[in-house]
């Protein structure tokens, strides 16, 4: 197994990482993110019980710009999210994830394919 990288390690005031994809529920998502673990598996980083991200799934995909709407401080992040999410080819999704005042650094952690969740970027906010 895999030694995971700290939570802190990639801790950063003003900015903002953000996951996305296609989860049916928040049970299943909570039970990828929390319940298994799978995603610090996924992503090579261990989450930190006091500093969860925020979450949501959807019933159905709506447009990333919906979508990213209702997090915290997303007014001064949301162009980004649509911007990544458009150069990765993503008009909709049902599950966002976001880390605030983190940034994700895939090269440090070394990701796995195919993970369930894709990491969109990391982009200030304010």
């Amino acid at each position: 197994m895999m030694s995971l990288m700290n939570h802190n390690d990639f801790r950063k005031g003003g900015m903002v990482s953000v996951w996305i994809d296609d989860f049916g529920s928040d049970v299943e998502l909570d039970d990828y993110m929390n319940l298994s673990r799978i995603f610090e598996q996924d992503f090579g980083f261990e989450l930190n019980e006091r500093d969860t991200p925020e979450t949501v799934v959807k019933d159905a995909p709506l447009t990333i710009a919906q979508l990213v709407n209702g997090f915290s401080w997303s007014d001064s992040y949301a162009a980004s999210v649509v911007e990544f999410a458009e150069k990765q080819g993503i008009a909709k999704a049902t599950t966002m994830v976001v880390f605030l005042n983190f940034v994700y650094e895939p090269e440090r952690a070394t990701p796995k394919e195919g993970a369930p969740l894709r990491f969109l970027g990391a982009m200030r906010f304010s």
